[in-house]
């Protein structure tokens, strides 16, 4: 499983290049994304190109906020790596292990998946529909997902509850799944996608694709949840 998985990150970062600034990867520096987990531990005082891909994804993300990309490991560098590692649930560190190394990897895939998702906006809701002629809400996750070359079996929404890891509401981060029970009081019936600023994107019966607020009067007292994958 994290076989496929590494590979189809790898693809999904190449696809994901051309779309960041200045500062994003080579395609060959995205392809290596695949091997990222069997690296080793990135700490200050290192230099180098993988440095510079450590630093251009802290970059994208906003953490590593220097000018320029040194691809030299200093104190800001591991500023920006402790502020990742606070943000997503890591053991704050400030050293770019493999588990961190591959969560940027994730984080740099689904900011451009959020991105793309408000091209589908006001998309018709189609009961099982997983293309941009209609989705419901698992469709719609599952459409992105597979664009960006991160795949899962397409399921339902109460399934998908049970992939990934656990995420509390006050860590969410953009690109994580976010449940609610419509149909039944905790029990899981629709999928979305928080999109950060406490907003999420879903496919929904009377709107279609749409973003809302995830604590508004109808959709807070049914949240159920978070799941980041």
């Amino acid at each position: 499983m994290k076989k496929a998985f590494t590979k189809s990150l790898a693809a999904a970062l190449i696809l994901v290049t051309s779309s960041l600034p200045l500062h994003n990867l080579s395609a060959q520096a995205a392809a290596s994304a695949a091997t990222e987990a069997q690296t080793a531990t990135l700490s200050q005082g290192m230099s180098g190109n993988a440095i510079g891909t450590l630093q251009s994804r802290l970059k994208a993300l906003g953490y590593f906020t220097y000018p320029n990309i040194t691809s030299y490991f200093g104190t800001i560098t591991a500023q920006a790596v402790r502020s990742f590692q606070q943000a997503y649930s890591l053991p704050v560190t400030g050293t770019a292990n493999a588990a961190t190394q591959e969560a940027l990897s994730r984080a740099v895939v689904k900011q451009q998946i959020v991105k793309d998702a408000n091209n589908y906006l006001r998309v018709p809701y189609v009961w099982g529909g997983t293309t941009p002629s209609g989705f419901d809400c698992s469709g719609f996750i599952y459409f992105m997902f597979q664009k960006f070359g991160l795949s899962f079996e397409r399921t339902s929404s109460e399934q998908m509850a049970g992939m990934g890891t656990a995420v509390s509401r006050a860590n969410l981060q953009p690109g994580d799944w976010v449940f609610f029970g419509l149909n039944e009081p905790g029990v899981v019936s629709h999928v979305g996608m928080y999109t950060g600023n406490g907003e999420f994107i879903s496919a929904t019966r009377s709107m279609g694709v749409y973003i809302q607020k995830l604590d508004n009067s109808y959709w807070g007292p049914k949240y159920l949840g978070a799941r980041r994958y």
